[in-house]
């Protein structure tokens, strides 16, 4: 009699467990239905840094690059005295050193 009151307790719970998991995704599809759900995604980042710290730093490094500016030629021009001047194809091909006017 124990044996029969488990097997019905364990398919009571798992066809709970099914209804409820089909009423949140049926509840995902209406409007606003996500909302919220943004800090699910990363609910074991910590645990990731913690198990593979090179990756959390590899990944931290990579959104600090996606966040920075390009660099701005001066509005002033090329002022500096030092110029690498370069071949067609890239390489190196001369420096040139100006002098700065004496006053």
């Amino acid at each position: 009699m124990g044996v029969l009151i488990t097997i019905a307790v364990i398919v009571a719970m798992t066809v709970a467990l099914i209804v409820v998991l089909i009423h949140f995704q049926r509840g995902l599809n209406e409007p606003g239905g996500r909302e919220g759900l943004g800090g699910m995604g990363n609910a074991l980042g910590g645990l990731d840094a913690f198990f593979n710290p090179g990756q959390a730093r590899a990944t931290d490094e990579l959104k600090s690059q996606e966040n920075r500016g390009t660099v701005a030629p001066s509005p002033a021009g090329d002022d500096d005295p030092i110029q690498l001047l370069k071949n067609p194809d890239g390489s190196p091909k001369t420096i040139r050193i100006r002098r700065t006017p004496s006053p």
